[in-house]
């Protein structure tokens, strides 16, 4: 109410405040919206890069024994073929601040853990940090016959 007593100017802050809300609204919807896809694109690329060193088989170990159930990764070579790999789809480029944080193999399976800073549009200083993902790769042994 105004000191005179009636209710003109109400709406108008009634509006001004509706409006303000929906932009508030706007803001954290484009930015979850931003970092969702972002975490997508870096666990898209964490998982072509598992793939990539999952394919590091021990070579002399299996051409002298052939493929089979005992077939395992090369450990030394995993996180070589996984750098390669990054290196190979141009990933730095793509991806501003990208780090291999850990590409680690026990034989069998593959891990590879990437991270980059959170580039938000809106709120980045409010909500800085790192999205960091991992991805697992497995080697396995079908027999056909």
């Amino acid at each position: 109410m105004t000191p005179d007593g009636s209710d003109r100017g109400s709406a108008l802050l009634l509006g001004v405040g509706l409006v303000a809300a929906c932009l508030l609204a706007l803001v954290v919807l484009v930015d979850a919206s931003v970092a969702f896809l972002q975490r997508q694109q870096l666990f898209a690329l964490a998982d072509t890069a598992a793939l990539a060193g999952a394919q590091a088989i021990d070579l002399p170990a299996y051409y002298a024994e052939g493929a089979s159930a005992a077939t395992r990764l090369d450990t030394s070579a995993v996180p070589t073929r996984v750098r390669a790999h990054l290196s190979r789809t141009q990933a730095a480029a793509a991806i501003d601040g990208l780090v291999l944080d850990s590409a680690w193999s026990d034989g069998r399976q593959v891990a590879v853990t990437l991270s980059c800073p959170l580039r938000l549009p809106f709120m980045s200083d409010v909500f800085a940090g790192r999205v960091t993902v991992q991805s697992w790769a497995r080697l396995v042994y079908r027999d056909n016959g």
